[in-house]
């Protein structure tokens, strides 16, 4: 068993966006753009993409890589049940199975199988259950103090930016979205009388005034109502087609994030899993959120080194540009692409069991 150092990183082509549930609520809100993370250093406070982002996009990235090989070799276009599915991109998702007590004596045979579930692991390998991952994935921080970049906007109704639409509806059509734009505008009257009373009804149960919250329950019915009817009898909707959108903070473009990874205790076939997972990343190098608003787009390159008795040892190199092929250099890498290759071909990538485990 070796272990692999790849210490290098990632230059944001595009801004960079994500932000987590948690960091919303601590630093998010309403009225302000989703955050971007950001973390101490010795050199002073800076931005990050997250390791958890990009070792999910790897795996997903080396899933796709064998399923790739196992519909070439058995030209089965849909090779995994909806379980192994699960297995291969999260790990499984725990059930009521029962972990078998021999699977400590078997696990060795379906890391050999299976060089996924080595390199990444899993929360619930059927009846192996917890296996952990050989893979080490560290956060990519930027290398210099950047300001996020801000994004934020606004949907507008197109009818009326450009009025000259309307010709193209029918006259039914016209009239109806007149309708919709009044009904919108007196829900937003109704909503804020509603907002007021249910203030007040809160206000008058703390103060145990049950006759003023008797009183406001009836009032706020009939606001509820109100709303109700104006929906139908205009047609308009909950939310309106104009209205400002969330902003978002991005790491800038340009901008270099050192980022490193481990591969522990493995072998050449699990290096080259990994070297196959960066091959597929690489043409399509898409990490975070707001992809669709041109954020996202990265180039990579790392440094790979063996650690041997006598120290780190540099074995190559790997690179991409976006959508393009991965670059491996370092004959001791591409000895692990055929490794890979050849391992495939004897590869079990279904739930495993103790029962195939004794039975290999």
């Amino acid at each position: 068993m070796k272990t692999y150092v790849l210490v290098g990183g990632l230059t944001s082509v595009q801004p960079l966006a994500t932000c987590s549930k948690d960091l919303m609520d601590r630093e998010g809100g309403s009225g302000k753009p989703s955050p971007i993370p950001h973390t101490m250093t010795g050199s002073g406070t800076r931005l990050y993409f997250p390791a958890t982002g990009i070792r999910g996009k790897l795996r997903r990235c080396a899933r796709d890589a064998v399923r790739q090989h196992v519909i070439a070799a058995t030209g089965n276009e849909t090779p995994f049940s909806l379980d192994q599915h699960y297995f291969l991109t999260l790990g499984g998702i725990k059930g009521s199975g029962e972990t078998s007590k021999a699977s400590v004596a078997h696990e060795a045979y379906w890391r050999q199988k299976n060089p996924l579930l080595s390199v990444f692991g899993a929360g619930d390998a059927g009846e192996l259950g917890f296996v952990a991952g050989h893979l080490s994935v560290g956060n990519a921080v930027c290398r210099n103090d950047v300001a996020p970049q801000v994004f934020s906007g606004a949907r507008t109704d197109d009818l009326y930016r450009d009025r000259s639409q309307a010709a193209y509806l029918s006259d039914d059509d016209v009239q109806s979205l007149v309708r919709q734009a009044e009904g919108n505008r007196d829900q937003s009257s109704v909503r804020a009388s509603l907002k007021q009373l249910e203030t007040a009804r809160r206000k008058a149960r703390r103060e145990k005034d049950e006759a003023q919250v008797e009183s406001l329950s009836v009032k706020i019915a009939d606001a509820e109502k109100e709303l109700a009817d104006i929906r139908d009898e205009s047609g308009s909707k909950d939310v309106s087609v104009g209205m400002p959108l969330a902003g978002y903070k991005a790491i800038p473009e340009g901008q270099y994030l050192e980022q490193r990874m481990h591969l522990l205790r493995s072998n050449d076939v699990e290096l080259g899993l990994l070297l196959a997972a960066l091959d597929v990343f690489a043409r399509e190098p898409l990490l975070g959120a707001h992809t669709s608003n041109g954020c996202g787009l990265v180039a990579g390159e790392w440094t790979v080194y063996e650690v041997t008795n006598q120290g780190r040892v540099q074995i190559g190199a790997v690179r991409f540009e976006p959508f393009d092929a991965l670059q491996v250099e370092g004959d001791v890498l591409k000895a692990a692409q055929s490794a890979l290759v050849a391992a495939l071909k004897d590869a079990d990538f279904s739930i495993p069991t103790t029962k195939a485990a004794a039975n290999g």
